[in-house]
């Protein structure tokens, strides 16, 4: 953790200038690596030149609505979302394969007798081919709830390998602010000394 003299701060000292109120002074900078966090007399600031979680390049909160900064490891939704449906959708396809076939539906279709000729022929017939149609139905069933699952595994392979820690910075009635962070960066050291100097009312007995 360091403090104003990154190039990354020199770079953006012009630009923080411009962005403070009348009379708003900076207490505190931290700068982490691709980030740089202001703490003023009366907002936090957030610079993120390549972009945060959500694409912004910079971010801001009042003070009295900051709750609290502490890292947390996420990945992306959006796999995980989609890992979950696929995995449930294929136990349900699978579940209903499996049901169908041991229920010995197909032995008591397969012992139907179909006369060739008279009134009930065209019904005999069609139930003589219901053997076959449960068949494939069962066979697709398994199938396709082979391949969800095949899909919910890739996806949550996916979601592990997205997963990376953030700088959170928690605030009332807003999404909290998540600043992407390097690993081997000393987060926790970050996010504590954040809490100290906005003095939130959330800080962990550990502080």
């Amino acid at each position: 953790m360091t403090t104003t003299e990154s190039p990354l701060s020199q770079a953006t000292d012009d630009r923080l200038d411009s962005m403070l109120f009348q009379g708003e002074e900076v207490e505190e900078e931290l700068t982490m690596e691709g980030a740089r966090l202001a703490v003023t007399t009366h907002r936090v600031l957030v610079f993120t030149p390549d972009g945060d979680a959500n694409g912004r390049l910079f971010d801001h909160e009042d003070r009295p609505n900051v709750l609290d900064a502490n890292v947390q490891t996420s990945g992306r939704d959006a796999y995980a979302g989609w890992g979950v449906k696929s995995a449930v959708y294929g136990v349900v396809f699978l579940g209903g394969g499996f049901v169908v076939q041991s229920s010995g539906i197909l032995n008591t279709l397969g012992e139907i007798k179909t006369p060739e000729s008279g009134p009930g022929a065209g019904i005999a017939q069609f139930a003589a081919t219901l053997p076959t149609v449960f068949t494939v139905l069962i066979t697709g069933l398994l199938l396709v709830g082979g391949l969800l699952l095949l899909v919910a595994a890739g996806l949550g392979a996916f979601y592990y390998t997205s997963r990376s820690d953030e700088l959170v910075i928690e605030r009332a009635g807003r999404d909290p602010i998540r600043v992407p962070m390097q690993e081997g960066e000393e987060g926790e050291q970050i996010a504590r000394r954040l809490r100290t100097v906005v003095g939130t009312g959330s800080k962990p007995s550990t502080d």
